[in-house]
């Protein structure tokens, strides 16, 4: 009998709370019979196989572990004991452990996933091992990343075509490479981070610079919109701690070179919270300032030669512009500094540049 059945049959029975007794009684059977199955003295009879899943509450294909997936929990048991194995220095056991359970679940993404990441560590712990040992973990890998790539698995597939990307870039098969990173989403740090490798691989290190400063440039853009969530979509009401995410959305603006000045604005809507008028005002100008001044290049020392900005590129839009004027001028918390010279001279500004891009669209 396959010793993995009978040992299916005591754990699903166990985990139903039955006593051998109690299952050969559901079943029609001696309790001796379900004794020597799980022993594996001998295997049911096929035409049990029906009445042992339903007393088992499963189904055959379950019981025969056809085309079973681990549950995460069960999952994390086997690795821990492989792994755990490993440590101890038992090598060949810990292989075979693995081996075991890739066979008894072939068909699960999950375990053939997570089995690469316990052969890089095989290769890790035993350093010693032969060439001809750690060759047949490193083929073992790529079989393995390309079984649940084929399967399309969601949770596991992004992996399992970076993984054998890695491993082609580093085997220097840069066509399957590039095969392989084209089917990778292209906005992500994993594929970003696979095609420097690449670039530099082939000694292409302009190539590797353009795609990194490109993912930089979209992160601290992201990174930004996540503090103007942070600081308009209501999770924090604390006003004193607004303040301090717009400090950081500032800092970040003058360090890479990124935002044109609009943390003003943030800083703005902070004050009036905080009933801080004054502070309100000066930040109000630095925001009427920012808007009617050209773009500025990001930060060249961690983007340049790659990201450019057009030049004479406003910061704003006219209609942002125009939105801001209209603000200025017909909101009841501005309404005390209309005659304040400074924010007088602000608005003529705003209003003057505001005219000479209407112009300039009219032509």
């Amino acid at each position: 009998m396959d010793m993995d059945l009978g040992t299916r049959i005591s754990e699903l029975r166990r985990e139903k709370g039955m006593t051998q007794e109690q299952l050969a009684k559901l079943v029609g059977i001696s309790a001796p019979a379900v004794s020597k199955w799980e022993t594996g003295s001998s295997c049911p009879d096929i035409t049990l196989l029906c009445p042992l899943a339903r007393a088992l509450d499963t189904n055959v294909d379950t019981l025969l572990q056809f085309e079973e997936e681990l549950s995460q929990e069960r999952l994390d048991e086997y690795l821990n004991e492989i792994l755990e194995k490993a440590r101890t220095g038992n090598r060949e056991e810990a292989e075979a452990m693995l081996q075991k359970q890739l066979h008894t679940y072939p068909s699960s993404s999950a375990l053939k996933y997570n089995a690469t990441t316990v052969l890089n560590f095989f290769l890790m712990i035993f350093p010693m091992e032969t060439s001809e040992k750690k060759k047949a973990w490193q083929m073992q890998k790529k079989q393995l990343f390309e079984e649940v790539r084929i399967s399309g698995n969601p949770q596991y597939w992004q992996g399992a075509v970076s993984g054998l990307a890695a491993a082609a870039i580093q085997e220097e098969d840069f066509e399957e490479a590039e095969l392989l990173l084209k089917e990778l989403p292209e906005n992500s740090t994993e594929s970003t981070l696979l095609w420097m490798q690449l670039y530099l691989k082939k000694k292409e290190p302009e190539k590797a610079l353009e795609v990194t400063q490109h993912r930089l440039y979209v992160l601290v853009r992201q990174m930004l919109m996540c503090l103007t969530t942070l600081m308009n979509g209501g999770m924090i009401t604390d006003n004193e701690k607004v303040l301090e995410i717009c400090e950081v959305y500032h800092r970040l603006e003058e360090i890479f070179g990124v935002g044109g000045g609009v943390s003003e604005g943030f800083f703005v809507e902070a004050y009036r919270r905080m009933d801080r008028p004054e502070d309100a005002l000066k930040s109000l100008i630095k925001m009427v300032e920012a808007s009617i001044s050209p773009m500025q290049e990001p930060n060249p020392l961690l983007f340049s030669p790659t990201i450019h900005i057009e030049e004479g590129q406003s910061v704003t839009t006219l209609e942002m512009k125009q939105m801001l004027l209209n603000s200025i001028l017909t909101d009841d918390f501005f309404a005390g500094f209309l005659e304040r010279e400074e924010l007088q001279e602000a608005v003529e500004k705003l209003k003057q540049d505001i005219r000479k891009e209407s112009a300039g669209a009219k032509e």
